[in-house]
């Protein structure tokens, strides 16, 4: 730990971020610049290659628009560093407090005993420069999509100013300590995947839709170069033919990228409990470590991909303001994919609060429901017959591809209402209700009840002739998992759910 920080902490604290952010932001102002410059050297290649040289007036646009650049990258750095200059972070009397003085001024005041996560993480730039980030996110609703307080500081200070806060969040001191205490040498901890169960998990995790997109861009690009070596540049734009290879590749590598972050994004992961936090730890290029106060804990997700319904394999997530709320990190994750039987053994050791709720069984929806989905259904079909009817008067040449689009659309909803029948479900506990979700793929939500905010139900009038209805339950937690949808569920239960909440 950093002597210079832990002098510190022994009063009240007041410091700036390492001036490394500085260089950080200014990297991202410095990519779109790069990326504008190609775009615009792109777009004059042609003209660059039929020029036979170039002229004064051409080396004086291009010295101007280089000069504009960096004059664009100094306003940046100049900026970049007044910010930094200006904004201190101060810890007292059990608050934070972010000020920055500049023009705009502006003060926020966090209270430590508000704090969910306390989190760490490195980036590739941070391991270089020997810093690391702490994130901290607080109970708020208004914030739960971002990130509140982000403090960068050098790696030992970083370690310090982490565990102090968890000494402010703890009265007794005596978790922090027991985690300093297993820190010290080997820790021991409940799960760590090897390279096998990371190899697996980036099997299972694979997302049917970006592998549907790598293998139609590998086709077309296959397609393009052929129809090029075969019949030459012969009626054809070399820029044009750069231009739908490049788009091609792009969406190729997007996809393709898409599948290999499943087997390295959790590369050397770990978890263990201490009394009533998780440490969870992981990653290759970009590291982070979340400590999560078990109370904060808001649903359990257990999620199946096709291929995981198929082999019986489930991955955990959990639902908390912290995990998930940055675009990076959708998935507030916890454990790999693994079969039942060695996913409720880790539970057991992790979540024991959870330990009864995955074990109850999961209840299709009512057989009402079809009749339910009968009226959207004959609503929607009249929406397509409409649109195929005008579009056939319109173009009767393609009267044939109309018609068989219009069957293919309702055969289509038919087989994702057939799909979604046969996932969905529902279920009732004495401490939490379960909601089974999905289409290809399945999500079973753990919810607490306690942890829910609200309940809106909802029923069209066959639903309600039959008995039933749905709806969404809302929690504390970022937009992505703040609604879960209710499956249609048994009218009867809905004041089950509602002594529960109360009770």
């Amino acid at each position: 730990m950093g002597k210079k920080m832990e002098k510190k902490m022994e009063n009240n604290i007041r410091f700036r971020n390492h001036i490394s952010i500085v260089a950080e932001r200014l990297g991202r102002v410095l990519l779109l610049v790069i990326v504008a410059a190609i775009s615009g050297l792109a777009q004059n290649v042609k003209a660059l290659a039929n020029s036979s040289g170039m002229d004064a007036k051409d080396a004086k646009v291009i010295l101007l628009a280089c000069g504009a650049i960096l004059l664009l990258l100094a306003i940046g750095a100049a900026w970049q560093f007044i910010v930094w200059s200006k904004t201190y972070i101060s810890i007292y009397d059990n608050t934070i407090v972010i000020e920055r003085n500049t023009l705009n001024r502006k003060k926020d005041t966090i209270g430590i005993k508000n704090i969910s996560n306390v989190n760490m993480e490195r980036n590739l730039f941070e391991m270089l420069a020997g810093t690391s980030k702490i994130k901290l996110d607080t109970n708020s609703m208004t914030t739960a999509n971002k990130t509140d307080v982000t403090i960068v500081l050098k790696k030992e200070d970083a370690q310090s100013l982490r565990q102090y806060l968890m000494d402010l969040m703890e009265a007794s001191g005596e978790e922090s300590i027991k985690e300093k205490k297993a820190d010290a040498g080997q820790p021991q901890y409940d799960v760590e995947a090897s390279l096998g169960d990371m190899v697996v998990h980036g099997l299972f995790s694979i997302n049917l839709f970006s592998l549907l997109i790598l293998l139609g861009c590998a086709v077309g690009m296959a397609e393009v170069v052929s129809d090029t070596l075969g019949q030459g540049f012969a009626g054809k734009s070399i820029m044009g033919i750069l231009a739908s290879i490049l788009v091609m590749a792009t969406v190729f590598m997007s996809a393709l990228w898409d599948i290999i972050k499943g087997f390295v994004k959790y590369y050397d992961f770990k978890v263990k409990r201490i009394e009533d936090r998780l440490y969870i730890r992981y990653g290759f290029l970009k590291k982070v470590s979340y400590t999560i106060p078990v109370d904060k804990i808001n649903a359990l997700k257990l999620t199946q991909s096709l291929l995981g319904r198929m082999s019986h394999r489930y991955m955990a997530e959990i639902v908390n303001v912290g995990m998930g709320d940055d675009e990076a990190e959708k998935q507030s994750f916890l454990l790999l994919y693994s079969k039942k039987e060695a996913l409720d053994a880790k539970l057991h050791s992790l979540l024991p609060e959870f330990e009864d709720a995955v074990r109850m069984p999961v209840s299709r929806q009512p057989k009402g429901t079809l009749a339910a989905w009968m009226m959207p259904l004959l609503a929607y079909c009249a929406v397509v017959a409409g649109v195929a009817g005008t579009l056939a008067e319109l173009l009767p040449r393609y009267r044939g591809w109309i018609g068989a689009g219009m069957a293919g659309l309702i055969a289509l909803t038919i087989f994702l209402m057939a799909l979604r029948y046969a996932t969905a479900g529902f279920a009732v506990g004495k401490k939490c209700v379960v909601l089974a979700n999905g289409y290809f793929r399945r999500c079973l939500s753990y919810v607490s009840y306690e942890k829910i905010q609200h309940v809106q139900l909802e029923q069209n009038f066959i639903a309600k002739r039959m008995g039933i209805q749905k709806g969404s339950l809302y929690l504390l937690a970022s937009a992505d998992s703040r609604v879960q949808g209710i499956p249609y569920f048994p009218k009867k239960e809905v004041d089950i759910i509602k002594s529960n909440m109360v009770s």
